[in-house]
């Protein structure tokens, strides 16, 4: 707990410090890691941006990253605007395995592709997003799908592969209808609130029910 009140203050003195020296190149760069230093500690989310943009990756405005899995070739990475990109997603833009034609063509040097996400869309946890994807407008990712192909705006997909399973229009009436939904005019998102705080809305503002049972099926 001392150190995190250390490292708090020490950064919000080197921002304070900082301010009062002229703009050059070197002081530029000095402050953008005090700013990210305190970003990293404030807000995570928006952190994995704004690193996801140092590592080449375009970006649009509004988004939110839970993990920033990139890799070798991140500058051909474009993501729209108002995006959430949840944990352990992968974005693949090569395919190693034409290495495996090396005997026959050995000045091979791999295949790689781009990928495009448009804007406000949501990309579950666990996807893999594969080369040559263009995602469009207002689409859900289902967690742990796997998107070899491109879809069009406003589809919502799952599955290994990914295929479209309904429209986003679709999935708001759904959702908005559901016991599980829940609505927070003091925290709205992405306002960060203590964990404690979070419970406490989750568990006593609102009556979440309990997981569906299974359902049952005739005997053939």
């Amino acid at each position: 707990m001392l150190i995190e009140i250390i490292k708090k203050i020490t950064i919000k003195i080197g921002i304070w410090a900082f301010s009062f020296f002229p703009e050059n190149y070197y002081l530029k760069k000095i402050k953008k890691k005090f700013f990210l230093a305190d970003l990293r500690r404030t807000d995570w989310a928006l952190w994995n941006v704004e690193k996801a943009i140092s590592m080449g990756v375009k970006v649009g405005k509004n988004c939110r990253f839970y993990s920033i899995n990139f890799f070798s070739e991140p500058y051909l990475v474009e993501i729209g605007n108002d995006v959430i990109v949840s944990g352990e997603v992968i974005f693949v833009t090569h395919d190693g395995s034409v290495y495996l034609l090396k005997g026959e063509l050995p000045n091979i040097r791999g295949y790689y592709g781009r990928i495009k996400i448009g804007n406000n869309c949501f990309i579950g946890m666990g996807a893999i997003i594969l080369p040559n994807v263009e995602v469009g407008n207002n689409c859900i990712i289902g967690a742990g799908s796997v998107v070899s192909q491109s879809f069009p705006d406003n589809s919502v997909i799952m599955g290994n592969p990914a295929k479209v399973v309904f429209k986003t229009e679709l999935y708001k009436k759904m959702r908005t209808k559901s016991k599980n939904i829940v609505f927070s005019d003091e925290y709205p998102f992405p306002k960060r609130i203590p964990d404690s705080i979070k419970k406490k809305i989750i568990l006593e503002k609102n009556d979440i029910p309990k997981p569906a049972k299974s359902r049952k099926y005739r005997k053939c």
